[in-house]
């Protein structure tokens, strides 16, 4: 089942999945903190009731989550959403459930007329680019960085 996440323990399940995710970026980023740990950051964000936080729920346990906010930044003042968050469980990988998710923010956002939405995506994770194209993102903007130190 996907559903919006509401609870104070849906939300802090969310808060340890994004905890996992920015462990996981780590293999792509080393300037992430190892002990970096995020706390009532998502009990804050969806008190802004633009922002999406859907949970896939199998069994009572959240195995994944996928946010969404809303961004107004193209030139011509189109409504646009950005997936700022995206995380399943490495043992329900594989099972399309990162699929669905992206898919129900989708669906979501066609029925709200949302002219666009972005998802940024760190350069050499192959895997999630793969994703991403297959659902018909297309490249749009490269961000390039030189490290100094």
């Amino acid at each position: 089942m996907i559903k919006r996440a509401e609870t104070l323990l849906e939300l802090k399940r969310c808060d340890e999945l994004l905890n996992k995710l920015i462990l996981d970026e780590k293999k792509y980023d080393n300037n992430i903190v190892e002990n970096f740990v995020v706390r009532n950051y998502f009990s804050t964000i969806i008190k802004n009731k633009n922002n999406i936080l859907l949970i896939k729920v199998i069994d009572d346990v959240i195995v994944g989550y996928i946010f969404a906010k809303m961004i107004n930044s193209d030139t011509e003042n189109n409504l646009g959403y950005l997936i700022d968050g995206l995380y399943v469980e490495k043992e329900f990988r594989n099972q399309k459930i990162a699929k669905s998710l992206i898919n129900k923010v989708i669906e979501m956002c066609i029925l709200n007329k949302v002219s666009y939405i972005d998802i940024n995506v760190m350069y050499k994770n192959e895997l999630a680019k793969q994703l991403y194209k297959s659902l018909k993102f297309e490249e749009f903007r490269i961000t390039l960085r030189k490290k100094i130190i």
